[in-house]
């Protein structure tokens, strides 16, 4: 039978010994990253796939909504652009571009807009976050195929239009909003599920020190519609102008993205008004944030637009709003 003493001694060495692994375990998670061995694969952290923010219990329940937001030249500034996560423009008819900005459901917004109409290739890109997409009607090729996309359809003419309302002060049809409130009220009234986290573009830290970075012109068409992203090292983000002139949100800020992809998509003419684009094909992609620039091609895949380099590597983004540029050619990109 062990004695009194001995039976102490024992717990006493235990208790030494637990004290010294605990020691050596936090010593190698604080020196994790000089400590692993080339080669062995590490796991990301789980990210929001809007804006890259990691994923926590707090944030993980929202779904994603996209709504057709006008940019027409004298109708600046519009609501709710701050506070979108990624926002799409392209030419639709003629030399007008047009937005879709995506926002996070959990966000507070009293007044976005103006709304407007929907097109084909905009639902193709909305329809890879699922959710709700919302619009004033749309072109006939699009109106006629909304019903099968895999999103909750909302559109302001018809019985959604309890979902947004018109400013009288503003002429027609550049006068049509909506809230945040009322999306929630679609997202109860629908059963709009949640997000899904497994459609994440490659979102990684933002570095110690910002690569060389290049200021970006994106000649959409004419002098009104072409965009300028220079670069600013104490924001680590791209500020915007168009046609010259800074491009503002309606808080007075101006509109920053720190990711700007320029994606090149083949286009083509589906009438004498209205244009088609080949979403759901390849073509080459250009990024730029603080990581510097980033050359690849854009893929298709799994119901999702994805970004590669040349090994077949994902291309990189640092957490914060994206802005995507769709182009018909590169020749529409100058890089100063």
């Amino acid at each position: 039978m062990l004695t009194r003493q001995f039976k102490i001694y024992i717990a006493i060495t235990a208790i030494v010994l637990a004290v010294i692994l605990l020691l050596l375990a936090y010593n190698n998670y604080r020196n994790f990253d000089e400590t692993i061995p080339e080669g062995v694969f590490v796991e990301e952290p789980a990210r929001l796939p809007l804006n890259g923010a990691i994923l926590t219990e707090d944030n993980k329940d929202y779904f994603a909504i996209a709504i057709m937001i006008d940019n027409a030249y004298n109708l600046r500034p519009q609501y709710g652009l701050s506070q979108a996560d990624i926002i799409y423009e392209a030419l639709t008819e003629g030399t007008v571009t047009r937005l879709m900005a995506i926002f996070n459901s959990n966000v507070d917004i009293d007044k976005i807009g103006p709304v407007r109409s929907a097109r084909n290739y905009y639902m193709d890109w909305a329809e890879e976050y699922a959710g709700v997409y919302m619009h004033v009607g749309g072109s006939p090729q699009a109106l006629k195929a909304v019903k099968n996309y895999d999103f909750t359809n909302i559109d302001q003419i018809g019985v959604g239009e309890i979902y947004f309302w018109r400013d009288n002060n503003l002429s027609m049809p550049h006068n049509v909003f909506s809230s945040s409130a009322n999306w929630l009220r679609v997202g109860e009234l629908k059963e709009v599920d949640n997000i899904h986290h497994n459609i994440a573009w490659r979102f990684v830290d933002f570095p110690e020190e910002d690569k060389e970075t290049k200021d970006i012109t994106i000649n959409f068409s004419n002098g009104a519609y072409q965009v300028d992203w220079k670069y600013s090292q104490g924001l680590k983000a791209y500020q915007r102008w168009q046609a010259e002139e800074e491009y503002d949100y309606s808080t007075g800020e101006q509109a920053i993205a720190h990711n700007i992809i320029v994606q090149v998509v083949e286009d083509y003419l589906i009438d004498e008004e209205r244009r088609g684009m080949q979403t759901k094909k390849s073509g080459e992609v250009f990024i730029f944030n603080a990581l510097g620039e980033q050359i690849g091609e854009w893929k298709y895949i799994d119901n999702r637009t994805r970004f590669f380099d040349e090994q077949g590597e994902e291309l990189e983004l640092v957490p914060g709003k994206t802005w995507v540029e769709i182009i018909d050619t590169k020749e529409k990109l100058v890089l100063n």
